[in-house]
């Protein structure tokens, strides 16, 4: 198979019975309104690898199109250097969180509620193209890797995990239902696919930041029920499963270590947009 096959191979692996979804009261996907919260406050601790190569690449005066954005809390503190941000966020909830912060900041967005590649053509051509914690839920990943890529003028910077952010939960997962996880993509899948996208090696870098962190262990044990699909009656066995991991740092609690690698992997455009290129031929 090749790369880009692989990698729908590895998602759909992923997918977790429907019967244990049934049986869950909520679904394992999504986030929690006040994790979003916390991991914006989280990120606001100091300028990431993914901002630098962003803000280098950007210079004095360039254009920023955050895919996936999210509720913006890795493009709108780049915005707010008075960069033109524009951002592609298909849910509601996401959107209108940024947009609601985007407001508290002071920084003017130009918000499309869509999904990437089809809001491409929309969004239009930028001077960098960013996709922030985004291609570990995208199977189709050649189309949304070759867009990115195409509506680029300057360079494209992705931030993910070493592995699909699951990954850490699988031996969890294992032992309350006795079902396998897969061990991939990781970080290195996708430079694979880069590659076979766009025909262009990219640059990663590791670095560390702060795991999810919780309050107290009831949040810490209500986010995983969520994630591990757990029905309310198994919820004893998941405390007694987790409990020898939680770390408790500066008064917050984490499962496993408070700090993880993240991955920034980026690539200059070395002959500028091929769209812009394309519109400005014959």
């Amino acid at each position: 198979m090749t790369a880009i096959e692989d990698w729908r191979s590895a998602l759909d692996s992923w997918a977790i019975p429907e019967h244990l979804i049934a049986a869950a009261e909520e679904s394992p996907y999504g986030w929690p309104a006040d994790l979003v919260e916390r991991l914006r406050s989280i990120s606001s601790g100091g300028v990431t690898p993914t901002a630098v190569s962003v803000l280098q690449a950007l210079g004095d005066d360039g254009t920023l199109l955050d895919v996936g954005a999210g509720a913006g809390r890795v493009s709108l503190p780049i915005a707010a250097h008075g960069f033109d941000l524009t951002a592609v966020e298909p849910d509601e909830r996401m959107a209108d969180a940024l947009e609601a912060d985007a407001g508290r900041r002071d920084v003017p967005v130009r918000l499309i509620r869509d999904r990437w590649p089809e809001a491409a053509a929309g969004a239009g051509a930028h001077d960098v193209v960013l996709s922030a914690n985004v291609v570990y839920d995208v199977a189709d990943i050649g189309p949304f890797v070759a867009a990115l890529h195409h509506w680029a003028r300057r360079a494209v910077v992705i931030e993910c995990g070493t592995a699909h952010p699951w990954a850490r939960l699988s031996r969890y997962f294992t032992a309350l239902h006795g079902i396998g996880r897969p061990s991939g993509p990781a970080v290195e899948d996708l430079t694979d696919v880069i590659i076979e996208a766009t025909g262009v090696e990219p640059e990663i870098e590791k670095w560390a930041r702060p795991s999810m962190r919780f309050a107290d262990m009831q949040e810490l044990l209500a986010f995983h029920q969520r994630r591990l699909v757990v029905p309310p009656a198994r919820v004893a066995d998941l405390a007694d499963l987790l409990a020898p991991d939680v770390v408790e740092s500066d008064g917050w609690l984490t499962l496993g270590d408070p700090i993880r690698v993240a991955c920034t992997v980026h690539w200059p455009i070395e002959s500028g947009c091929p769209a812009v290129e394309a519109s400005t031929s014959g």
